[in-house]
């Protein structure tokens, strides 16, 4: 009777487990300090990665977002609260630039 494969998998899980607990068994302090360092840098790094590709993708759909508001807003006239609230973002975006 053969093994099947969830067998053969749980198999090389726990031979691997094995040979990692021996290893960290004759580790110094030191080392195992060290190697928990490198496994939380690796964790951080993966985690900032898909954090920025997420980032990424939100400040696409965001400007891609604006972009369709405009071209809508070309098609039509804004109303007195939208023009005033126009008026004040371009007035704030130079009053910006100036005090650089």
């Amino acid at each position: 009777m053969g093994l099947n494969i969830f067998q053969r998998i749980n198999d090389h899980i726990t031979f691997f487990m094995s040979v990692m607990v021996t290893g960290i068994g004759v580790m110094t302090i030191s080392e195992k300090i060290a190697m928990a360092g490198l496994l939380l840098g690796a964790l951080s790094l993966a985690r900032a990665w898909l954090h920025r590709g997420r980032m990424e993708r939100a400040q696409k759909r965001r400007n891609d977002l604006i972009a369709q508001i405009l071209s809508q807003s070309e098609a039509r006239s804004l109303h007195e609260a939208e023009r005033r609230a126009l008026n004040l973002l371009q007035h704030d975006g130079h009053d910006d630039e100036s005090a650089r």
